[in-house]
């Protein structure tokens, strides 16, 4: 219990009750308004920040298209270096910018800081960079380095790799000085005493707005490397002179650089100190008359109350208090009061001595407790930790060691088959020409080796791009039970006598969404791996049979194997043959694997119809036990929409009599590869066409106007001026009657989207031979575009 105060302070202190909520009030006024300008200002520095670091990342992407643009330069395709020198120092000129041409090796090739000839080895702290834009294909901005000559900090944008070709030639990058981004900085317009400032990714400061020379090339506190990990933010900190300053942040989207805005936390604290000063004045304006008036008030009864109050001080020593005779009524009561509080608080001191005491020794039993299973709960976190951390090291060593093993099938498989391949073609080719040297005429079958090995190896890779999904695809509507009716035939040829083949068809099939001649050599695939897993059918009993029906697959199923729920059409493929182990069943799917003899099959066969379902967003499962026999299910999607269901495929054949062509019909060729140009060209002469031919898209439409009589352009796609979706656009605008044939040996995103190939599009899959060149060329030009009304 406090010893009692004077009357005086009691009546200060009611004074004081009646002030302090009104300087409270406006001090919470005051306080809400300074932290509200700091909380301001806290966020003008992290917008100052950002629109810090958008304009760096704008300055970068200029710099970035200047690079691009310059990259497609005809001269640097032609390797005319000179040429191309010009273009760089005219660039130079004009912005500021050094220009570095180099190779993919490191070497320099050209640099728009030396003349010509005498360009200086890439640093050495470029050689990552390089390596990192040769890995992923795309643009990198370096950090903060020195040049090889002048010592100068600079940085570099090294753009994406540039083709001359099929492989990476030259890397294209532009140097710029450090003082080149201070102009940008400043333009900011920063208020006066705020710095702004941009770092590299190392930490290092590159451009400071404020004593720029004393700061840059050198690395940054590591308060600012520690608060600056996120991608913005603002912080209060110290720099690297010890000052208390408040920083906002944000990182450059295109380089990961950090752009800062510093202001010395006094500036920003401003508005909290002006406000404390207000308070501090009020409160002696008003408190000061309250003190006076207190104090005069208290001093009126200050020699009554005297003793009174040595009683009162008498009880805050403990010391035992007489009763207080004074000649006011009211000091005489607090008096005895006094005294008899002085008995009860000596009482009452004593009693919470004891229990303090009973509760200091429960609270240390209570703390051993917890400190004890405390330690418990540590020990089991760190097991679990340690155990956990060893689960996934061996399951990433697992991942690992699956992928490499799967790459090393896939390349050893590939090279195999495409060396035999090769081998092949190119030893028919040795021998034709050893005996046409001879004179002698008899070659016709080393032409046949020869070109049935080229087109196995054409078949392997439309295989190897079934597999990958990276196939083009015509999807239609198709009635799979009339598609496998129509199937009857060839299948049981294929499968031969001693199977029996049984198709069981469901009535009110849906329909499904698909190529159809890709479905069904998915059907002949599935026969014929089902004929080879039944060797012992001489005696009739191996049984093949075909099932169609409606299936729902619901979501639970459909994340399992990462397709959409709903509604699919069933084709099941179902032998009676020897089966599959789960080691077999587990890889059969994998691109080369064939339990088969050597000779007997390329392991593509249920890799390309895996690939396939998966393209046409469906879902292959098989079910296979030893000695029970194989059932292979294909789930393709339920087709919702209109239009005729087709049945079975059509049966293409080759014959004798090509389909030619006539003088008059004049076709466009347009191929960058000289040599595929010649072979198309002749080819198409060899059919009777009239031929105009061009190696690039640009030629190609100067022809077309000045021969308005073409019919036909058959064109690359994939060419480096201007590719061949491009080219078509173009030359249909130009003229609307124009047909198109478009044709290469791999597309994505030209006239292929998805894996479907676009409505309307005509296209010829490379290699093509003279047969499928001819059908293909008169089938676009009888073609007669559907008529749509308006």
């Amino acid at each position: 219990m406090k010893p009692p105060r004077p009357l005086r302070w009691q009546f200060l202190t009611l004074f004081v009750g009646l002030l302090v909520p009104t300087l409270l009030f406006v001090g919470v006024l005051l306080w809400r308004f300074a932290a509200s300008e700091r909380t301001r200002v806290e966020q003008d520095v992290q917008i100052r920040a950002h629109g810090l670091s958008v304009a760096f990342d704008r300055e970068i992407h200029g710099v970035l298209s200047t690079l691009q643009a310059l990259a497609t330069s005809p001269s640097l395709a032609a390797h005319d270096l000179p040429a191309f020198y010009a273009q760089m120092q005219e660039i130079t000129r004009l912005q500021g910018i050094n220009i570095n041409l180099r190779r993919i090796d490191g070497t320099a090739a050209l640099t728009t800081r030396a003349p010509l000839g005498t360009a200086a080895p890439a640093p050495l702290a470029l050689a990552e960079i390089d390596g990192e834009v040769l890995r992923t294909g795309v643009a990198v901005v370096s950090n903060v380095f020195l040049t090889s000559v002048s010592k100068q900090p600079v940085f570099q944008i090294v753009g994406a790799p540039i083709r001359i070709g099929e492989t990476p030639t030259y890397l294209l990058a532009a140097s710029l000085d450090l003082d080149h981004l201070v102009a940008t900085t400043r333009r900011e317009d920063l208020p006066s005493g705020w710095i702004g400032s941009l770092v590299d990714r190392n930490g290092i400061v590159a451009v400071r707005t404020e004593r720029q020379e004393d700061f840059v090339g050198k690395l940054t506190s590591s308060d600012f490397r520690t608060h600056t990990v996120d991608d913005a933010g603002r912080y209060y900190g110290r720099n690297r002179v010890g000052q208390d300053v408040l920083v906002g942040y944000g990182k450059s989207k295109l380089t990961g650089w950090t752009a800062a805005v510093v202001v010395d936390r006094e500036l920003a604290e401003a508005p909290l100190q002006r406000s404390m000063m207000i308070l501090l004045g009020m409160g002696l304006v008003l408190g000061l008359p309250v003190v006076g008036i207190a104090f005069g008030v208290g001093q009126r009864v200050d020699r009554a109350m005297r003793r009174l109050g040595d009683g009162a001080e008498a009880i805050g020593q403990g010391s035992q208090v007489e009763a207080i005779v004074t000649p006011i009524l009211e000091v005489n009561r607090i008096g005895a009061a006094l005294a008899t509080a002085a008995l009860q608080l000596q009482a009452r001191t004593r009693e919470r001595e004891v229990a303090e005491l009973a509760l200091r020794d429960l609270n240390l039993a209570l703390e051993d407790r917890v400190a004890a299973r405390t330690q418990e709960l540590d020990d089991a976190n760190r097991a679990l930790i340690g155990e956990m951390q060893c689960r996934e090291t061996a399951e990433a060593q697992l991942r690992q060691l699956q992928k490499m093993e799967a790459v090393g099938q896939l390349t050893g498989g590939i090279a195999h088959d495409f060396n035999n391949m090769l081998a092949i073609v190119i030893g028919s080719l040795n021998l034709i020409r050893k005996r046409m040297a001879r004179g002698e005429s008899d070659i016709e079958r080393f032409i046949d080796v020869a070109t049935d090995g080229a087109n196995r190896a054409a078949s392997l890779t439309q295989r190897l791009l079934a597999f990958s999904r990276q196939q083009p695809l015509a999807p239609e509507p198709i009635d799979a039970n009339k598609l496998v009716s129509g199937m009857s035939e060839i299948l049981r040829r294929t499968l031969g006598g001693g199977i029996a083949l049984e198709t069981v068809l469901a009535g009110g099939l849906w329909r499904t969404h698909a190529d159809v001649s890709q479905l069904e050599n998915a059907i002949l695939n599935l026969a014929v791996n089902a004929r080879d897993a039944m060797p012992d059918t001489d005696t009739g009993s191996g049984r093949l049979t075909i099932e169609t029906a409606n299936a729902h697959l619901d979501e639970a199923y459909a994340r399992t194997v990462e397709i959409s729920p709903g509604q699919y059409v069933l084709v099941a493929v179902t032998d009676s043959g020897t089966g599959m182990s789960p080691e077999v069943l587990a890889k059969v799917f994998d691109p080369f694997f064939t339990t088969k003899p050597v000779g007997k099959g390329t392991g593509l066969g249920l890799s390309q119809v895996y690939g396939f379902v998966r393209q046409s967003k469906g879902h292959a499962r098989i079910y296979s036990e030893p000695g029970q026999g194989t059932s292979v299910k294909l789930y393709l999607p339920r087709f919702y929409g209109e239009g005729e269901a087709a049945g079975s495929p059509q049966d293409v054949r080759l014959t004798a009599v090509l389909p030619l062509g006539c003088r008059r019909e004049i076709v466009l060729v347009v191929e960058d590869e000289e040599a595929l140009r010649l072979l198309s060209v002749e080819a198409l002469r060899e059919l009777g066409y009239s031929v105009r031919h061009a190696e690039s898209g640009v030629a190609a439409l100067r022809i077309l106007d000045s021969q308005p009589d073409i019919a036909l352009m058959f064109t690359d796609i994939v060419m480096a001026d201007m590719n061949g979706r491009r080219l078509a656009e173009e030359a249909i605008r130009r003229r609307p009657e124009l047909k198109v044939l478009y044709t290469t040996g791999f597309t994505r995103n030209a006239v292929v989207h998805n894996g479907v190939l676009d409505p309307g599009t005509h296209f010829l899959p490379k290699p093509f031979t003279l047969q499928q060149l001819a059908s293909k060329v008169r089938g676009v030009l009888d073609h007669i575009p559907r008529q749509v009304d308006a």
